[in-house]
This record gives structure tokens, sequence and C-alpha cells, in this order.
């Protein structure tokens, strides 16, 4: 069969199914996928061991036998079948692999007795997708759409199937004498039945990629699905509430500003279409994305507001967006401090330079300046700021173990998430991490996909990057900034005040680690506090949608 058969034949397949033709070069891909580990993965236990697991389970369910297969493929071999599926097919393929990752795990072991949810998709299983696809170079882009169409398209089935059976509960009641106005006219949560038809359904028969999925999406698996894919179950993390006094923090909760879902916030992307207009709740996606908030310097919902600004970043394609508020009164209080002082005290003893200019324009050779002043001068001044400083820590360090708290219980759902940190944002997104991988086994699978660090004022040891490492299924980036004069002068103030040394701060400086991205920032931004005001240029520039 020629490759234009093919592809003609799988565009119209109605049942979903993906050909051997396109189904065995992706599998080849895989098996080098799991061999050959890419660079970005660092040092991680569990790819081998999650890897071998989900190519049996793929190979299980495409219908193709392992030992059918190369015994050691590499990169360079899959090269070779970059060709074998057609690029008019990409997106139709993607799809059917996405639905086949979707589905429980497979074995042909009958000593696995690993339980699964009825659908999941969890961080490692899109790291391993993403690689295999990446080998085939087939563009990323294909999968992303592909997250985005399934995620919708499985909501509205299971919305369906709660309606379809809520319309055959009350013809059955109907037919037991239920009478009165009620038995001809029935309201429901998803539509109105009249004469035993929801009006409000979607009607017609799901997408092809969505038939092997079909037998999971019923009205008693509803619940299972929407809580543990989706993380819905109790309003999911916008609906979250801890008992933050005994944690030792007085706010700790998530903001919604992208995405649907059951319970998100009433002023997201999600629920308004313009001005004046209310949109129907959309569908909750299938990976969600978290934005920690740090320093600052003019109210407490200054983080918040610039967030808001950036939807279109998180939009296309869509995906669930929510900024971790947290002890905003501390944070605001700590850049306030620490603000007035580099202005006022620092900066009052450098010599002819405008100290406004200076606080936007940071450049690296006052960088140096300011922190090669007097000890004199820190030791005099750097008490009430480090006071301040070290308390703002205290709570952020404190915030990232309930956040790891909240992935371990997989309140986000089985989905993938990734974690952005700005500032001290930075550090509760260090702490988290770092939590996961201490109460982790050393080959457990990755609660988190992706681990974006923006201006880290802080400086972690080999073994606490290689805990990050460990705990993140694919990227891992170090975003800094050379002249960072806020993080450059906090880090000398501790050095005089307690040890340590400022120049070793990961928010100033490229880590040149194996499995860590450094992405530098000095052309986007001139100092900590643009940070805020510039995050929509600052998400940009680390690759928020990769």
């Amino acid at each position: 069969m020629s490759s234009s058969n093919v592809a003609t034949s799988f565009s119209k397949d109605s049942e979903g199914r993906l050909p051997k033709e396109y189904a065995f070069p992706f599998l080849i891909a895989a098996k080098a996928a799991v061999l050959n580990p890419p660079s970005w993965a660092g040092e991680n236990g569990w790819w081998q061991k999650e890897g071998n697991r989900w190519l049996e389970s793929m190979s299980l369910k495409l219908n193709i036998p392992l030992d059918s297969l190369p015994s050691n493929p590499t990169p360079l071999d899959v090269s070779h079948f970059a060709h074998a599926i057609p690029q008019p097919e990409h997106h139709a393929t993607v799809l059917a692999l996405l639905s086949a990752s979707l589905l429980p795990f497979a074995s042909s072991s009958k000593s696995d007795k690993t339980g699964s949810a009825p659908l999941n998709y969890t961080p490692a299983t899109r790291a391993l997708l993403w690689y295999a696809l990446s080998l085939l170079q087939i563009p990323h882009e294909h999968l992303l759409s592909a997250e985005d169409h399934v995620s919708q398209g499985l909501y509205a089935e299971l919305k369906n199937a709660e309606i379809k059976a809520q319309s055959e509960a009350a013809r059955k009641e109907h037919e037991e004498g239920w009478g009165g106005k009620w038995g001809r006219l029935a309201a429901t949560v998803g539509g109105v039945i009249i004469g035993g038809v929801a009006i409000g359904m979607t009607g017609g028969l799901a997408a092809p990629a969505l038939l092997p999925l079909l037998p999971f999406l019923t009205a008693g698996s509803a619940p299972i699905v929407l809580g543990t894919l989706f993380g819905l179950t109790g309003g999911g993390l916008a609906g979250l509430r801890v008992n933050k006094r005994w944690a030792g923090v007085d706010v700790f909760d998530f903001v919604q500003i992208v995405g649907g879902g059951e319970g998100n916030d009433p002023g997201s992307v999600a629920q308004k279409k313009d001005a004046g207009t209310v949109e129907k709740p959309q569908a909750p996606s299938l990976v969600a994305t978290i934005v920690i908030p740090g320093l600052l310097i003019e109210k407490e919902t200054e983080a918040i507001d610039g967030l808001r600004a950036c939807v279109d970043l998180f939009s296309s394609p869509r995906r669930d967006t929510f900024i971790l508020n947290h002890s905003p009164q501390e944070m605001l209080s700590a850049g306030k401090t620490l603000h007035n002082w580099v202005m006022n005290k620092l900066l009052g003893k450098v010599k002819g330079k405008i100290k406004g200019e200076i606080i936007k324009r940071a450049a690296l050779s006052t960088v140096y300046g300011v922190v090669a002043l007097p000890m004199s001068i820190y030791q005099t001044t750097g008490m009430v700021v480090d006071n301040e400083w070290i308390r703002a820590c205290d709570r952020s360090k404190k915030a990232g173990r309930l956040l790891a708290e909240v992935l371990q219980k997989k309140v986000q759902g089985e989905r993938p998430v990734t974690l952005i940190g700005v500032s001290l944002g930075a550090l509760v997104l260090l702490e988290a991490l770092t939590t996961l991988a201490e109460t982790s086994t050393p080959e457990a699978a990755p609660l988190v996909d992706c681990a974006l660090f923006i201006s880290l004022p802080a400086s972690p040891s080999d073994e606490e990057w290689k805990q990050v490492r460990s705990a993140v299924a694919r990227r891992v980036v170090n975003a800094y900034c050379t002249t960072d004069l806020i993080l450059a002068g906090v880090g000398r103030l501790h050095e005089v005040l307690g040890g340590g040394g400022w120049s070793e701060m990961a928010g100033l400086r490229p880590l040149e680690r194996e499995g860590v991205e450094d992405l530098d920032l000095s052309d986007v931004i001139d100092g900590h506090f643009e940070l805020n005001p510039k995050i929509k240029e600052v998400l940009k520039a680390v690759h928020v949608s990769d």
C-alpha cells in the first residue's frame, strides 16, 4: 500500500486505528527513546523503568509485538523513518498515539499488578511521547494541539454520559408513574429533558481518536475520570483549602486565570469572551501550569494583575493555568524594605550615579561596585533587611512544602503540570521539588512535567539540583540575569552577616549542569524589580509553551 493510500484510509478511519505502517516506525522511535535518554533528562533513575513499562504497553495497544522491533535502535536509525509518516497525517497520528497513551497501562505479565486510573496522562508518559515524536521529526505543535483536542472531546463525552444517565433515570421514573409536569419536563444539570431527549447535548459521534476511550466515558466513570485525570474532585486546585495556620502560611490558594473545569475563577478567560459577555465554561486541559510569584513592591495583587495580562501565552493551545497566591503581605513587606534599602543605603554610596536609573538599568560594573562596598555598610544598615528577607524566605519554604503535598495528593490531577517560580516563587519551587525527591524512591516516576526557575535567590548544592532533576520529567530551566542588583545585594548581605557567597546565586549566573537549561534574561530585564512589569516578556524568553 502506498503512503498516499495509507494517509487517505487513516484520515477516514472511523475506528480511530493507527495503521501498522505508522505504528511500527513510532514504536522503533519509542524504543530508541527509552534506550537513549535525552540530555535534558539528566540522571533520572525512573526513565528506564517507566520507559520499558510504557513501551510494552504501547506495543500491546498498537498490536505490534516487541520482539518484531530492532534490538537496539538509535536516534540515528530512527531518522531514516522520519518520512514514513506523511506530514498531512502527523496530526491524526499524534491524536491516535495520545489516545493510546491515555488508556490504562497494558502488560503481558500476569505478575504486573500495578493499578492505574481508568484514564491517566502522567508527566513520564508525556516526556517519553514527546521525545519519541521528536526523534521522528514530528513537530511538537501537533502534540500540544492534540492535547487540547482530546481534553475537550473527553470532557464533552463525559458530560454527555452524565446527561444520558439522568435522562434515562427520568424516563424510568416517568414509566413508573412519576406523572405531573415533571413527567413531561424534567430539568437536569446539563440540559432539559423533553420527551426523553436532553436539550443542550452536543450530539453526534465522537471523533475517531476518542473511540478507544469511549468504554471509560460512562456516567459511572465520569466522577473518577474527572477527579483523577483532570483533578476536579472537590473543586480541584481552585477549590483547594489547606490548614494554613498549622502550616505557618497565612495565605495559600490557587487563582485560575486560564482554562476550564468546575469551580474555576469567574474572572478567568474560561468565563469571559469579551467585556459583558459570559462564555460557557470550557473543558479542563490535559496539561496544567502553576505560576508562583515572588517579591512585590506596589500592592499585594501586583503579580496576579501582571499574569492576567499574559493569558494569551497559555491559551493557544489552551491549558489550565493557575497562580499560587501565597503570603502576599510578607512578599510586599520584604519587597518594599529591600527596594528602599538598595535605593537609599547601597546606591547612596555609589557616587556619580543616578539612583533611579541604576535601579532600572543595573550595569554589571554597578553590581560589582555595590557588593564591593565596605562590610561596615552592610553591618550597620542591613539587619532589618536581613530579618525581613529571612522571614519572607521562611514563608516561601513553608509554601513549598505545602505545594509538594498538593502535588503528592495529585490535587492537580493525573496529568502533567509545569511549575514556574519567579523571584521568591522560585524558592517555593525549589523547596517543593526537593521535598518531593526526599519523600520518593530514586526510581519513582516524577510528578512534574517542567520546572522553570526565574531569578532563583538561592545557591542550591549539587545534591539539591540532582533532587530537582529527579522530580521533573522534562525541562528544568535556570533563567538568570547577570545584572540583578537586588540578588547581588541580598547575597552580599548574607555573606557579611551569615556566610555564603553572593556570586553563587543561581539567579545571577549559568549553572552549566547536565539536565538544566540555562537561559540568560539580561537582554529582557535589567533588574529584579522588572520581573513583574515585564513578566510577559520573561515568560516568552523561557519558552513557556515548550
